[in-house]
């Protein structure tokens, strides 16, 4: 797990959910798409006791540890867009929303919203990467996708009935800002939907530094419930459906992080073996443990206030 418990704090920038300085670190990390050998510090907060990646870096930095075909490769197909989405669409259900003005945060390219009904949701998304923006814009049409920051989109006040983001608010410096400014375009009684790796999770504890869902540097805090619902509370928001299931994320998680520490430091072929045998375990161990709260994906839907 590589943790310091004992480590001596450190001076960070400001933590964007309270504002303190000082961190303690807990572990590092490679950076599991093998961009770099650098280690990155898992650091807790001492303010409010998120989890953020050290050390801090720019946008302008971070760009740099994102390959090409980090928001995917080949156009697929229509079937694959609609069987991947399919869960959100669940939720979407779930949650008893069933059309309106939507904007999602960090679109890629644009599948989720491609999968929507577009005689019931009108589409709009946001892209930091432009050739992810372009391809997303070409799928939904003129004027629907935008490339850029939400911060910085000037988006008319009160002008949609959702926000998503998926697998986006881990990725900013600023989750703050972010929900701010979500709740500023979302109407009263608006939704908000926010899916991310749970920081408390069974899988997080267990491999620490090697967890697959770290994705250090790209995720710059990570989240428990705890956190994430004090954070929208403070920025206009409750919080009325969580989940902690995914079965696109979870058990994949659970079998990349356990190849990382298994197959990764066999010397001998003991490791690889036992890796090998785990394998029709991993989907059962895990549904049981998301059973019981412990699952690697948070989802939540939040109200505006």
């Amino acid at each position: 797990m590589n943790a310091h418990p004992d480590s001596s704090r450190q001076i960070a920038l400001a933590c964007d959910l309270c504002g303190s300085t000082t961190v303690r670190e807990l572990y590092t990390a490679k950076d599991r798409l093998r961009n770099t050998d650098e280690r990155f510090q898992i650091a807790e907060c001492c303010g409010c006791g998120v989890l953020r990646t050290m050390p801090d870096m720019s946008e302008a930095d971070l760009a740099d540890y994102y390959p090409h075909d980090y928001w995917g490769g080949a156009e697929p197909s229509e079937k694959w867009i609609a069987s991947s989405q399919s869960e959100k669409k669940k939720l979407l259900s779930r949650c008893g929303l069933a059309g309106g003005r939507i904007l999602d945060v960090g679109c890629g390219s644009g599948f989720f919203l491609r999968a929507l009904d577009p005689k019931k949701w009108d589409r709009f998304g946001l892209e930091l990467s432009e050739a992810a923006a372009e391809a997303a814009g070409r799928a939904l049409g003129s004027g629907h996708v935008s490339s850029g920051a939400l911060t910085r989109s000037a988006l008319a006040d009160a002008s949609f009935d959702v926000v998503t983001f998926w697998s986006a608010l881990e990725h900013t410096n600023e989750p703050r800002a972010n929900l701010r400014e979500a709740r500023r375009i979302i109407k009263t009684g608006g939704s908000l939907i926010v899916q991310l790796p749970n920081a408390a999770s069974y899988q997080a504890r267990l491999f620490g530094g090697e967890w697959f869902k770290l994705d250090a540097p790209r995720h710059r805090y990570h989240f428990t419930l705890s956190a994430l619902d004090r954070l929208l509370s403070e920025t206009g928001f409750q919080i009325y459906e969580k989940s902690y299931f995914s079965k696109a994320h979870n058990s994949h998680a659970l079998r990349q992080s356990l190849k990382s520490r298994l197959v990764s430091r066999d010397s001998h072929g003991l490791n690889r073996a036992l890796f090998y045998l785990c394998i029709p375990l991993i989907k059962p161990f895990d549904w049981a443990m998301t059973a019981m709260g412990e699952g690697a994906t948070l989802t939540v839907a939040a109200r505006a206030e």
